[in-house]
């Protein structure tokens, strides 16, 4: 960072507690590789010290599995020392947390090498190396995202979730009920109230929508011309979500699979591409249906589609969502407004050309789903790459025999294998992932369930 950009964001942080004057602790965070926040609360002081001298944190903070344990073998903790990196404060995100007791602020931080280099493992800069191979070639992304969650009654007797009842009295509903504006109703207190604080922290939150289970939402966030600022959205939405939900009374989870019979959360990515004149290159010419250019990054993304799923669903529970006609594609096929396959181009205008990338859970790190999702694009346009010809009609039952990995191993294995993702988001990020994911995959089956009981103990 260049001393007049450190100066001009010390100055708005300091504008910033002139107009909180009661605020005295923040919150740093930064994205772990499971898109969970981790840091820690500092004075006021300190962080405004931050812009010059930086935080100390240790790189491993970024390599957990969901659990928060550090893995054996990524070399960033006993073998290293667990040595400190430096987080430095990124301009813009500086903001009140709407919530909880306490007067904080909170701020996103990104983490880097001692030399002053990009730290690899921090997800924010996997991101940015990605965007940085597009622009050398002269493409500059806009992305918006989708994320769907549950809100579950605050239940401390089980485990399970449990659907809320209406936030103004009455009974949970356990039925479906897309598009239903009642369903907004019952919870517009936690809905818009979380508009309201994403709009307040200059976050595009625009549009509300009841989705397929009971409790079930999404909110949409606008399109940004920034895909690091696309996915710091995604993150705080999460946070602002939850937070705002529980002081409401009620939970909220982005998990995968909350209810076995009911349909998952996904997490969604509009992508087009722009030129240094701000044009959408992926717009046709003439009497084209689709551009030759948009046609080569669809068949990147089913190129790369395989070996980005370890990234796409990166817990055992995020398999589940994967299931026939349950709007979680199985194939890496695509097609013209239809929202059947993974691949989709939405219906619009030529301007408004765009890839709707619709494989994600909403448990998935945004960073790295943007990673890979641009990885493709790029590898497609770079090598023209042709995807065939776009699915009509119930693409779940037009795959070709072409069925995205089922299980987390398998995932797993097609991520160290595959030579795209590993060129696009480095050799060592790779190793590293693989190893916290692999780590959480052996802890989470170590544990026999119910259903096993239940299947197995008197049968066999």
């Amino acid at each position: 960072m260049n001393k007049s950009f450190v100066e001009d964001s010390r100055a708005e942080a300091q504008r910033f507690f002139e107009a909180n004057p009661d605020i005295e602790l923040i919150e740093l965070l930064i994205p772990d590789v499971n898109g969970v926040f981790r840091g820690k609360r500092i004075s006021k002081q300190k962080f405004l010290k931050s812009f010059h001298e930086g935080i100390n944190m240790p790189g491993s903070v970024c390599l957990v599995d969901i659990t928060g344990d550090n893995p054996e073998g990524t070399g960033l903790l006993w073998s290293s020392g667990d040595q400190d990196n430096i987080a430095k404060p990124i301009p813009g995100t500086l903001h009140a947390v709407p919530y909880g007791e306490l007067p904080l602020a909170q701020v996103m931080m990104s983490l880097y090498n001692l030399d002053g280099t990009r730290f690899f493992a921090d997800p924010r800069n996997v991101l940015q190396g990605v965007v940085d191979r597009l622009a050398a070639d002269g493409f500059y992304p806009t992305v918006a995202l989708e994320l769907e969650f549950y809100l579950a009654d605050q239940n401390e007797q089980t485990a399970a979730p449990l659907p809320p009842a209406p936030l103004g009295g009455g009974i949970a509903s356990d039925g479906v009920q897309v598009y239903g504006l009642q369903q907004i109703e019952d919870f517009e207190k936690v809905l818009h109230d979380a508009v309201a604080e994403l709009n307040r922290q200059g976050i595009p939150a625009d549009t509300i929508v009841a989705e397929a289970g009971p409790g079930q939402f999404e909110i949409n966030l606008g399109h940004v011309n920034d895909p690091m600022q696309a996915a710091d959205h995604a993150m705080q939405l999460k946070r602002v979500v939850k937070g705002i939900s529980w002081d409401h009374g009620v939970t909220a989870t982005f998990m995968a699979k909350p209810y076995s019979d009911q349909a998952g959360n996904g997490l969604h990515v509009h992508v087009s591409l722009r030129d240094k004149e701000g044009k959408n290159v992926l717009s046709p010419k003439g009497d084209e249906d689709v551009s030759d250019l948009l046609l080569n990054a669809i068949g990147g993304l089913q190129a790369s589609m395989f070996e980005s799923m370890a990234i796409f669903a990166p817990n055992p529970n995020s398999y589940r969502r994967f299931q026939n006609k349950a709007y979680a594609p199985m194939s890496p096929n695509w097609g013209l407004n239809n929202r059947t396959v993974a691949l989709r181009i939405p219906a619009g205008g030529p301007e408004a050309a765009r890839i709707e990338h619709r494989v994600s859970g909403a448990d998935a790190n945004p960073y790295l789903v943007l990673a890979c999702v641009l990885a493709g694009m790029h590898y497609g346009m770079k090598n023209k790459l042709d995807p065939g010809d776009p699915i009509v009609g119930n693409g779940y039952e037009q795959h070709g025999g072409r069925v995205v990995p089922r299980s987390m191993i398998s995932a797993l294995d097609h991520f160290v294998e595959g030579k795209i993702v590993r060129e696009y988001l480095g050799e060592r990020f790779v190793e590293v992932f693989d190893i916290c994911r692999r780590s959480e995959y052996d802890e989470f089956f170590s544990e026999v369930t119910p259903l096993e009981y239940r299947w197995y103990l008197d049968a066999v």
